[in-house]
């Protein structure tokens, strides 16, 4: 009987992983999990490693390399994303 239900939740993680893996909303990679030679930093290989799209992985880790230095910190790999706010849009003024 346990043996049973170990089975049913342990297929269930694997099918709810595969589901919210499939949607790309899975949990992203931490700075140790990145850092594969384990040097403190971030490299553009490691960074890429594993993309889906290489090149859409290489512009991110240009945009997140705010000190060009060719590596990341962990400061700036938990920066997120690099777009700017947008700006409100004005109000037309209605004409009479």
């Amino acid at each position: 009987m346990k043996i049973n239900k170990l089975l049913i939740i342990g297929f269930g993680s694997i099918l709810l992983t595969s589901v919210v893996s499939a949607k790309g909303k899975g949990p992203k990679k931490s700075f140790e999990e990145l850092d594969a030679d384990k040097d403190g930093k971030i490299s553009e290989v490691e960074f890429t490693a594993g993309a889906k799209n290489e090149a859409k992985a290489k512009t991110s880790f240009k945009k997140k390399d705010k000190d060009a230095d060719g590596f990341l910190n962990k400061g700036e790999l938990a920066k997120g994303k690099c777009k700017k706010p947008k700006k409100p849009k004005k109000d037309k003024p209605e004409e009479e």
